[in-house]
Protein backbone atom coordinates (compact mmCIF):
# COMPACT_ATOMS: atom_id res chain seq x y z
CA UNK A 1 0.00 0.00 0.00
CA UNK A 2 1.34 3.55 -0.40
CA UNK A 3 -0.33 6.86 0.15
CA UNK A 4 0.73 10.56 -0.64
CA UNK A 5 2.61 11.21 2.50
CA UNK A 6 5.72 8.79 2.03
CA UNK A 7 4.87 5.95 4.81
CA UNK A 8 5.98 2.90 2.78
CA UNK A 9 8.55 1.25 4.47
CA UNK A 10 11.31 1.75 2.21
CA UNK A 11 10.87 5.52 2.20
CA UNK A 12 10.56 5.22 6.05
CA UNK A 13 14.52 4.10 6.09
CA UNK A 14 15.29 6.79 3.18
CA UNK A 15 17.01 9.55 5.71
CA UNK A 16 17.39 12.61 4.15
CA UNK A 17 21.38 13.96 4.93
CA UNK A 18 22.29 16.01 7.79
CA UNK A 19 23.79 18.73 6.77
CA UNK A 20 27.01 19.15 7.79
CA UNK A 21 28.95 21.58 10.50
CA UNK A 22 30.12 25.29 8.60
CA UNK A 23 33.97 25.20 8.29
CA UNK A 24 34.05 28.31 10.74
CA UNK A 25 32.62 26.41 13.10
CA UNK A 26 33.78 23.31 13.43
CA UNK A 27 37.37 24.34 13.35
CA UNK A 28 36.80 24.87 17.23
CA UNK A 29 35.25 21.23 17.60
CA UNK A 30 37.03 18.63 18.86
CA UNK A 31 35.67 15.95 16.85
CA UNK A 32 37.28 17.22 13.80
CA UNK A 33 40.75 16.58 14.71
CA UNK A 34 40.07 12.82 15.80
CA UNK A 35 39.51 11.53 12.70
CA UNK A 36 41.78 8.89 11.49
CA UNK A 37 45.15 9.43 9.92
CA UNK A 38 44.40 13.24 10.20
CA UNK A 39 46.90 15.90 11.44
CA UNK A 40 45.91 17.89 14.37
CA UNK A 41 45.65 21.90 13.63
CA UNK A 42 44.51 24.10 16.37
CA UNK A 43 41.99 26.19 15.45
CA UNK A 44 44.27 29.50 15.64
CA UNK A 45 46.44 28.61 12.63
CA UNK A 46 43.49 26.65 10.12
CA UNK A 47 42.92 29.45 7.82
CA UNK A 48 46.40 30.08 7.76
CA UNK A 49 46.59 26.84 6.10
CA UNK A 50 45.00 27.31 2.99
CA UNK A 51 46.35 31.01 2.95
CA UNK A 52 49.68 30.61 3.17
CA UNK A 53 50.04 27.15 1.94
CA UNK A 54 51.37 25.44 4.93
CA UNK A 55 50.78 22.01 3.62
CA UNK A 56 53.09 22.25 1.15
CA UNK A 57 56.14 23.68 2.95
CA UNK A 58 58.97 22.35 4.32
CA UNK A 59 60.82 24.38 7.33
CA UNK A 60 64.42 24.25 7.62
CA UNK A 61 67.31 25.08 5.71
CA UNK A 62 68.47 22.88 2.47
CA UNK A 63 71.06 22.77 -0.27
CA UNK A 64 70.80 20.85 -3.61
CA UNK A 65 67.49 19.39 -2.46
CA UNK A 66 68.17 17.79 0.26
CA UNK A 67 69.01 19.04 4.34
CA UNK A 68 72.85 19.88 4.71
CA UNK A 69 72.60 17.23 8.12
CA UNK A 70 70.51 14.44 7.16
CA UNK A 71 69.42 11.72 9.33
CA UNK A 72 72.51 8.74 8.37
CA UNK A 73 74.62 12.01 9.87
CA UNK A 74 73.21 12.03 12.78
CA UNK A 75 73.36 7.62 13.57
CA UNK A 76 76.56 7.06 11.74
CA UNK A 77 78.95 9.15 14.18
CA UNK A 78 82.46 9.67 12.82
CA UNK A 79 85.20 7.24 14.38
CA UNK A 80 87.09 9.14 16.75
CA UNK A 81 91.01 9.60 16.28
CA UNK A 82 93.36 7.96 18.42
CA UNK A 83 94.44 11.46 20.18
CA UNK A 84 90.18 11.53 20.83
CA UNK A 85 89.95 8.27 22.80
CA UNK A 86 93.44 8.70 24.82
CA UNK A 87 91.84 11.86 25.56
CA UNK A 88 88.47 9.78 26.58
CA UNK A 89 90.37 7.40 28.55
CA UNK A 90 92.03 9.84 30.89
CA UNK A 91 88.63 11.48 31.15
CA UNK A 92 87.08 8.50 32.52
CA UNK A 93 90.16 7.89 35.26
CA UNK A 94 88.52 10.21 37.75
CA UNK A 95 85.54 8.23 38.19
CA UNK A 96 85.91 5.41 40.61
CA UNK A 97 83.60 2.93 39.25
CA UNK A 98 85.80 3.13 35.78
CA UNK A 99 88.88 1.88 38.23
CA UNK A 100 87.01 -0.79 39.84
CA UNK A 101 85.11 -1.92 37.48
CA UNK A 102 86.86 -1.70 33.90
CA UNK A 103 84.59 -2.14 30.55
CA UNK A 104 84.97 -5.92 29.77
CA UNK A 105 86.44 -7.42 33.36
CA UNK A 106 84.59 -8.84 36.32
CA UNK A 107 84.42 -6.30 39.46
CA UNK A 108 87.29 -6.49 41.44
CA UNK A 109 85.82 -5.87 45.41
CA UNK A 110 88.76 -7.38 47.47
CA UNK A 111 86.81 -10.30 48.44
CA UNK A 112 89.19 -13.13 50.18
CA UNK A 113 87.61 -16.26 49.72
CA UNK A 114 88.62 -19.69 51.18
CA UNK A 115 90.91 -22.08 49.63
CA UNK A 116 88.06 -24.60 49.45
CA UNK A 117 86.32 -22.32 47.21
CA UNK A 118 89.07 -21.57 44.80
CA UNK A 119 91.76 -24.55 45.10
CA UNK A 120 88.98 -27.42 45.39
CA UNK A 121 86.36 -25.95 43.83
CA UNK A 122 83.58 -26.77 45.95
CA UNK A 123 79.92 -25.45 45.22
CA UNK A 124 78.02 -23.27 47.23
CA UNK A 125 75.15 -24.50 48.87
CA UNK A 126 74.32 -27.23 51.06
CA UNK A 127 73.98 -31.07 49.45
CA UNK A 128 70.77 -32.54 49.48
CA UNK A 129 70.18 -36.26 50.73
CA UNK A 130 69.42 -37.61 47.48
CA UNK A 131 69.66 -36.71 43.97
CA UNK A 132 67.00 -38.72 43.15
CA UNK A 133 64.45 -36.31 44.82
CA UNK A 134 61.93 -35.19 42.26
CA UNK A 135 62.04 -31.65 41.72
CA UNK A 136 57.91 -31.79 40.26
CA UNK A 137 57.15 -32.37 43.50
CA UNK A 138 59.10 -29.38 44.70
CA UNK A 139 57.62 -27.47 42.59
CA UNK A 140 53.85 -28.49 42.23
CA UNK A 141 53.37 -30.40 44.97
CA UNK A 142 50.54 -32.37 45.72
CA UNK A 143 47.10 -31.41 47.36
CA UNK A 144 46.97 -32.39 51.04
CA UNK A 145 44.13 -31.85 53.14
CA UNK A 146 45.21 -28.88 54.77
CA UNK A 147 45.02 -27.42 50.76
CA UNK A 148 41.95 -28.62 50.39
CA UNK A 149 40.40 -27.22 54.01
CA UNK A 150 42.21 -23.85 53.48
CA UNK A 151 40.60 -23.65 50.12
CA UNK A 152 36.80 -24.32 51.58
CA UNK A 153 38.05 -21.52 54.16
CA UNK A 154 38.91 -19.14 51.39
CA UNK A 155 35.40 -20.05 49.26
CA UNK A 156 33.42 -19.05 52.54
CA UNK A 157 35.27 -16.20 54.01
CA UNK A 158 36.19 -14.43 50.43
CA UNK A 159 34.12 -16.62 47.65
CA UNK A 160 36.86 -17.41 45.84
CA UNK A 161 35.63 -19.94 43.68
CA UNK A 162 38.02 -21.50 40.95
CA UNK A 163 36.60 -20.74 36.85
CA UNK A 164 33.92 -22.06 36.28
CA UNK A 165 33.27 -23.54 38.78
CA UNK A 166 29.21 -23.72 40.57
CA UNK A 167 28.79 -22.27 43.96
CA UNK A 168 27.67 -24.46 46.00
CA UNK A 169 25.99 -22.92 49.36
CA UNK A 170 25.43 -26.07 51.34
CA UNK A 171 21.54 -26.76 50.59
CA UNK A 172 19.61 -29.74 51.56
CA UNK A 173 17.51 -29.94 48.21
CA UNK A 174 17.55 -33.67 47.85
CA UNK A 175 18.29 -33.56 43.95
CA UNK A 176 21.37 -33.61 42.06
CA UNK A 177 22.39 -29.67 40.76
CA UNK A 178 24.10 -30.98 38.49
CA UNK A 179 21.83 -32.65 36.41
CA UNK A 180 18.19 -30.89 37.09
CA UNK A 181 16.81 -28.21 35.49
CA UNK A 182 14.47 -25.93 37.32
CA UNK A 183 11.08 -24.63 35.88
CA UNK A 184 8.25 -25.94 33.48
CA UNK A 185 9.27 -27.24 30.29
CA UNK A 186 7.64 -25.99 27.24
CA UNK A 187 6.12 -27.48 24.38
CA UNK A 188 8.69 -26.79 21.72
CA UNK A 189 12.21 -26.20 21.30
CA UNK A 190 13.57 -22.54 22.33
CA UNK A 191 16.57 -22.34 21.03
CA UNK A 192 15.70 -23.54 17.39
CA UNK A 193 13.72 -19.69 16.79
CA UNK A 194 10.24 -21.56 17.20
CA UNK A 195 8.95 -21.29 20.84
CA UNK A 196 5.59 -19.72 21.41
CA UNK A 197 5.59 -19.98 25.10
CA UNK A 198 8.89 -18.14 25.22
CA UNK A 199 7.72 -15.35 22.45
CA UNK A 200 4.64 -14.86 24.44
CA UNK A 201 6.36 -13.94 27.61
CA UNK A 202 8.49 -11.48 26.26
CA UNK A 203 5.63 -9.67 24.33
CA UNK A 204 3.17 -9.52 27.11
CA UNK A 205 0.36 -12.09 25.47
CA UNK A 206 -2.22 -13.96 26.84
CA UNK A 207 -2.75 -16.71 24.55
CA UNK A 208 -1.24 -19.08 26.48
CA UNK A 209 -2.84 -22.47 27.73
CA UNK A 210 -4.63 -20.26 31.41
CA UNK A 211 -6.80 -17.97 30.76
CA UNK A 212 -5.37 -15.39 33.26
CA UNK A 213 -2.87 -12.51 31.42
CA UNK A 214 0.65 -14.01 32.91
CA UNK A 215 2.24 -10.81 34.55
CA UNK A 216 5.93 -10.47 33.69
CA UNK A 217 6.64 -7.27 36.12
CA UNK A 218 4.68 -4.95 38.82
CA UNK A 219 4.13 -2.28 38.45
CA UNK A 220 6.56 -0.80 40.60
CA UNK A 221 9.14 -2.09 38.65
CA UNK A 222 7.80 -0.98 35.39
CA UNK A 223 7.04 2.69 36.43
CA UNK A 224 10.80 2.67 37.90
CA UNK A 225 11.79 1.72 34.04
CA UNK A 226 9.87 4.31 32.64
CA UNK A 227 11.35 6.81 34.70
CA UNK A 228 14.77 5.73 33.67
CA UNK A 229 16.67 7.66 30.99
CA UNK A 230 15.66 6.95 27.08
CA UNK A 231 18.32 7.74 24.69
CA UNK A 232 16.33 10.45 22.33
CA UNK A 233 13.74 11.40 24.77
CA UNK A 234 13.99 13.50 27.62
CA UNK A 235 13.51 12.23 31.02
CA UNK A 236 9.99 11.25 32.48
CA UNK A 237 9.79 12.98 35.64
CA UNK A 238 6.57 11.41 37.00
CA UNK A 239 4.41 14.86 36.13
CA UNK A 240 2.83 13.59 33.09
CA UNK A 241 4.63 14.76 30.13
CA UNK A 242 4.40 11.76 27.55
CA UNK A 243 1.06 13.06 27.45
CA UNK A 244 1.00 16.36 26.57
CA UNK A 245 1.44 17.42 22.93
CA UNK A 246 4.66 17.87 21.80
CA UNK A 247 4.48 21.65 20.53
CA UNK A 248 2.67 22.99 24.22
CA UNK A 249 4.46 25.90 24.95
CA UNK A 250 5.13 26.39 29.02
CA UNK A 251 3.99 29.33 30.70
CA UNK A 252 2.12 32.66 30.60
CA UNK A 253 1.56 34.30 27.77
CA UNK A 254 3.20 37.92 27.39
CA UNK A 255 0.65 41.11 27.14
CA UNK A 256 0.69 43.56 24.58
CA UNK A 257 1.59 46.31 27.27
CA UNK A 258 5.07 47.34 28.52
CA UNK A 259 8.42 47.11 28.11
CA UNK A 260 10.26 44.33 25.55
CA UNK A 261 13.25 42.82 26.30
CA UNK A 262 15.32 44.72 23.85
CA UNK A 263 13.86 47.71 25.81
CA UNK A 264 15.32 46.26 28.97
CA UNK A 265 18.75 45.32 27.86
CA UNK A 266 19.38 48.72 25.76
CA UNK A 267 17.72 51.06 28.51
CA UNK A 268 15.68 54.01 27.91
CA UNK A 269 17.81 57.10 28.47
CA UNK A 270 17.74 60.49 27.55
CA UNK A 271 20.93 62.64 25.77
CA UNK A 272 21.37 64.27 29.48
CA UNK A 273 21.45 60.76 31.30
CA UNK A 274 23.94 59.21 28.53
CA UNK A 275 26.65 62.02 29.78
CA UNK A 276 29.45 60.80 31.71
CA UNK A 277 29.60 61.69 35.64
CA UNK A 278 31.27 65.13 36.43
CA UNK A 279 33.71 63.73 38.74
CA UNK A 280 35.14 60.94 36.02
CA UNK A 281 38.78 60.97 35.78
CA UNK A 282 39.14 63.66 38.21
CA UNK A 283 38.49 65.51 41.82
CA UNK A 284 35.81 67.56 42.19
CA UNK A 285 35.90 68.41 45.85
CA UNK A 286 38.33 71.54 46.73
CA UNK A 287 41.40 71.10 47.98
CA UNK A 288 42.01 67.34 46.72
CA UNK A 289 42.62 68.40 43.14
CA UNK A 290 46.14 67.32 41.46
CA UNK A 291 46.74 70.37 38.70
CA UNK A 292 49.92 69.49 37.24
CA UNK A 293 51.54 69.98 33.82
CA UNK A 294 50.74 67.69 30.91
CA UNK A 295 54.74 66.40 30.90
CA UNK A 296 54.60 65.94 34.41
CA UNK A 297 55.05 62.07 35.44
CA UNK A 298 54.22 61.22 38.97
CA UNK A 299 55.86 58.07 41.16
CA UNK A 300 59.74 57.01 41.64
CA UNK A 301 61.53 55.27 38.43
CA UNK A 302 62.36 51.77 38.20
CA UNK A 303 65.96 52.62 37.26
CA UNK A 304 67.46 55.66 38.94
CA UNK A 305 68.82 57.50 36.20
CA UNK A 306 67.46 61.30 38.39
CA UNK A 307 69.95 60.30 41.00
CA UNK A 308 73.88 60.02 40.98
CA UNK A 309 74.91 56.46 40.74
CA UNK A 310 77.41 55.53 43.94
CA UNK A 311 80.70 53.46 43.02
CA UNK A 312 80.25 50.04 43.06
CA UNK A 313 83.33 49.44 45.13
CA UNK A 314 81.87 51.11 47.80
CA UNK A 315 77.80 50.19 47.08
CA UNK A 316 76.08 48.78 49.86
CA UNK A 317 74.75 45.61 49.80
CA UNK A 318 71.12 46.65 51.00
CA UNK A 319 70.86 49.11 48.46
CA UNK A 320 68.47 47.83 46.55
CA UNK A 321 68.11 50.74 43.78
CA UNK A 322 68.78 49.90 39.93
CA UNK A 323 71.19 52.29 38.54
CA UNK A 324 71.09 51.01 35.32
CA UNK A 325 74.25 49.18 35.51
CA UNK A 326 72.97 45.72 36.83
CA UNK A 327 73.25 42.45 35.43
CA UNK A 328 69.93 41.26 33.30
CA UNK A 329 67.65 38.28 34.28
CA UNK A 330 69.98 36.52 31.93
CA UNK A 331 72.96 36.48 33.76
CA UNK A 332 71.35 35.91 36.90
CA UNK A 333 69.66 32.88 36.09
CA UNK A 334 72.48 31.26 33.95
CA UNK A 335 75.72 33.31 35.16
CA UNK A 336 78.60 33.59 32.76
CA UNK A 337 81.90 31.73 33.31
CA UNK A 338 84.50 33.23 35.99
CA UNK A 339 81.38 35.54 37.23
CA UNK A 340 81.95 34.24 40.93
CA UNK A 341 85.46 35.74 40.29
CA UNK A 342 84.27 39.22 38.99
CA UNK A 343 85.40 38.86 35.53
CA UNK A 344 83.32 39.77 32.14
CA UNK A 345 82.59 37.32 29.70
CA UNK A 346 84.45 39.53 26.90
CA UNK A 347 87.50 39.13 29.44
CA UNK A 348 88.19 36.07 27.19
CA UNK A 349 87.86 37.20 23.77
CA UNK A 350 89.39 40.46 24.49
CA UNK A 351 92.80 40.49 21.44
CA UNK A 352 96.23 40.84 23.64
CA UNK A 353 99.39 41.31 22.83
CA UNK A 354 102.39 38.88 23.00
CA UNK A 355 104.05 40.37 26.04
CA UNK A 356 100.33 40.96 27.90
CA UNK A 357 99.51 36.99 27.21
CA UNK A 358 102.98 34.92 28.69
CA UNK A 359 102.80 37.77 32.01
CA UNK A 360 98.97 36.95 32.32
CA UNK A 361 99.92 33.27 32.22
CA UNK A 362 102.89 33.38 34.35
CA UNK A 363 100.77 34.31 37.48
CA UNK A 364 98.92 31.68 37.11
CA UNK A 365 102.17 29.11 37.08
CA UNK A 366 102.70 28.73 32.99
CA UNK A 367 106.54 30.16 32.54
CA UNK A 368 107.91 29.14 29.29
CA UNK A 369 111.02 30.24 27.39
CA UNK A 370 111.56 32.93 24.54
CA UNK A 371 111.17 30.95 21.78
CA UNK A 372 108.78 27.95 23.13
CA UNK A 373 106.30 31.12 23.76
CA UNK A 374 107.05 32.59 20.81
CA UNK A 375 106.08 29.76 19.32
CA UNK A 376 102.69 29.08 21.23
CA UNK A 377 102.04 32.47 20.61
CA UNK A 378 102.56 32.93 16.65
CA UNK A 379 100.51 29.08 16.56
CA UNK A 380 97.48 30.84 18.67
CA UNK A 381 97.46 33.98 16.50
CA UNK A 382 97.98 32.62 13.12
CA UNK A 383 100.88 34.94 12.62
CA UNK A 384 99.04 38.31 13.67
CA UNK A 385 100.02 40.45 16.47
CA UNK A 386 97.11 40.12 18.63
CA UNK A 387 95.58 36.63 20.08
CA UNK A 388 92.25 36.04 22.46
CA UNK A 389 93.48 34.08 26.33
CA UNK A 390 90.38 31.19 24.98
CA UNK A 391 92.75 30.87 21.43
CA UNK A 392 96.30 30.79 23.39
CA UNK A 393 94.53 28.50 26.16
CA UNK A 394 93.79 25.92 23.42
CA UNK A 395 96.94 25.83 22.14
CA UNK A 396 98.51 25.37 25.50
CA UNK A 397 96.53 22.40 26.55
CA UNK A 398 97.55 20.77 23.06
CA UNK A 399 100.72 21.07 23.86
CA UNK A 400 100.67 19.91 27.41
CA UNK A 401 98.43 17.09 26.61
CA UNK A 402 101.15 15.94 23.76
CA UNK A 403 104.04 16.42 26.39
CA UNK A 404 102.21 13.90 28.53
CA UNK A 405 101.53 10.99 25.86
CA UNK A 406 105.14 11.36 24.71
CA UNK A 407 106.13 10.29 28.49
Amino acid sequence: MTSKLRETAKECMMYEERPSTPPEISKYRRSTNLEPGRRFKHHGVVDDYGAMDLDNKVYGITENGRSRIGASDLISHPKPSEMERINTIKAEKVYKQQNREPLGHIPDRGYVLPEKYTVGQQAFGIKSASSLEPAKGLIFPSNIEETVAGADLYKRSHGSYAPGEQRRRGYDWNINPETTRFGAKGDTIAFNGVSKNIADVLNGSSNMKSNVNTVVNTKKVEDFRNMADVLGQSKNLGQDSGLRPKDMVYGRASGTKGLSAAEVLRGKYNEIDNLPDRDLGKSITPGFRNLSYNDRVFGCPSIRNDIPAPQVQRRSIADSQNYGDDVPAQDLINPPAFSDLAIGPMAMSEPRNRQDMLQLFARIGYTFGEELGNHLFYTASEGREFTTINAFRNVLNDFLITQDLKK
